[in-house]
């Protein structure tokens, strides 16, 4: 079973990310530096982020995650209500930046799903 750390500081989230994401074992982190942190112990499969996090932004986790060898290629999905342009993702190596407000269940299951498949 894939292991998706989900980093988002708005615990509401929570309830949606474990319905939707229900068959992936989900740890929740709600700041950048408890997930990197934790992702020295536990490599995870897969990161879906929020960017507007207490603490250091989405950006800077996804910063810190690249710079260590190990962490460089798990795949990173921003899900977030600031909307960020294509080519400020594929420079953080993001595979999908999707905007809170108007991703549904079925779309968020599809990125994962694709995201999990292509880094198999």
């Amino acid at each position: 079973m894939a292991r998706i750390f989900v980093i988002d500081d708005d615990r509401a989230w929570e309830d949606y990310y474990r319905r939707v994401l229900r068959d992936f074992e989900l740890d929740f982190f709600h700041d950048g530096v408890a997930a990197i942190a934790e992702m020295d112990e536990r490599r995870p499969d897969l990161i879906v982020l929020d960017i507007l996090l207490i603490g250091p932004t989405g950006f800077a986790v996804l910063n810190e995650m690249r710079s260590y060898s190990e962490l460089a290629d798990v795949p990173a999905i921003i899900v977030s209500s600031v909307e960020i342009r294509d080519e400020i993702a594929a420079q953080y190596g993001v595979v999908a930046a999707l905007d809170k407000s108007t991703m549904t269940p079925r779309g968020l299951q599809k990125v994962v799903d694709g995201a999990l498949k292509n880094a198999a």
